[in-house]
């Protein structure tokens, strides 16, 4: 079957050369570029990473080229939700600069690729309970200065409706196994936000 390679490019603003990357185009690639746009920005939210997901899910491209990983993204939890959306649809990554191609020729993923996002698993939740742990805080201290609110009534799901739907039920059993992040993703072919809702709901009880 011939590829269909979709390129993707990115500069953090409109004056940074993007020479290097353009460097490595081929004949016959269709070329994504978002200019001006930072790694911070989620890639289903930049213009031509919007596209580019799209033309996966339309078929129009088997195999995705980019220079390196940090073009894809800077954010932890948005290059996992990034790849594993990919992936989703059968298409491998390659990263140029780090050598690295994320599925093999059958759709697998590599050796190389359980341990990146074993990795960026493993700091995404780290950044996770870093994260929790300052907002906590936060509301501690906004709590003793009585300027704590807590959430608008009724602007959320509820609780109870939330943890009872079939997805998330699954999911909830496999949390409390001690699965990991990683794991959880693989099975129910989710993203790992959702997963990590799930928890904070789990391990606070407030509303979503």
């Amino acid at each position: 079957m011939e590829k269909k390679i979709g390129y993707y490019m990115r500069t953090s603003h409109y004056l940074q050369s993007i020479g290097t990357q353009e460097d490595k185009i081929e004949e016959g690639w269709r070329i994504y570029k978002d200019a001006g746009i930072s790694g911070r920005l989620e890639f289903e939210n930049r213009p031509a990473g919007k596209k580019l997901i799209q033309d996966i899910k339309d078929g129009k491209i088997t195999c995705v080229y980019t220079m390196r990983l940090e073009r894809m993204g800077r954010g932890v939890k948005d290059l996992i939700t990034t790849i594993d959306t990919i992936h989703s649809y059968g298409v491998p990554i390659t990263f140029i600069a780090e050598g690295i191609t994320t599925l093999d020729d059958k759709g697998n993923q590599t050796p190389t690729t359980g341990l990146l996002i074993n990795v960026l698993s493993s700091l995404s939740e780290f950044f996770y309970h870093q994260n929790r742990e300052k907002t906590l805080l936060g509301i501690e201290i906004a709590k003793r200065e009585g300027k704590y609110r807590g959430r608008t009534p009724n602007s959320t799901e509820d609780v109870s409706k939330y943890l009872n739907k079939p997805k998330v039920k699954k999911m909830t059993e496999l949390v409390k196994q001690g699965n990991s992040v990683r794991s959880i993703m693989r099975v129910m072919n989710c993203s790992p936000n959702s997963i990590y809702k799930l928890k904070k709901v789990l391990e606070t009880n407030h509303k979503v």
